[in-house]
């Protein structure tokens, strides 16, 4: 073993950890801008059936992009019950 295959196990290490952390990143990222698209969507669809929402998610200060992810999974988890029990309302109307 010559002293340039340890320098090429260390890169090579390297090269594969920061890989990762790159690939959890897009996948956070990829997960956050789901979660904004999904609460536009029942936002809209709530606008759509005349119910009163707020789908607003403010950050006052920078925050990270994990709590933003979870403050949005939160707000979709409210507008979802929110169209849940408008859409339970209409459908036993029609009935």
């Amino acid at each position: 073993m010559n002293f340039k295959t340890p320098a090429l196990i260390a890169a090579l290490a390297l090269t594969a950890t920061t890989s990762f952390a790159s690939s959890d990143e897009n996948n956070l990222v990829e997960d956050y801008l789901n979660a904004q698209a999904h609460v536009k969507a029942i936002s809209a669809q709530l606008e759509s059936m005349g119910v009163e929402h707020d789908a607003n998610v403010e950050f006052n200060n920078p925050t990270p992009l994990t709590l933003k992810l979870d403050a949005y999974e939160d707000k979709l988890a409210e507008l979802q019950s929110q169209f849940d029990v408008a859409h339970n309302t209409v459908t036993t109307e029609a009935n």
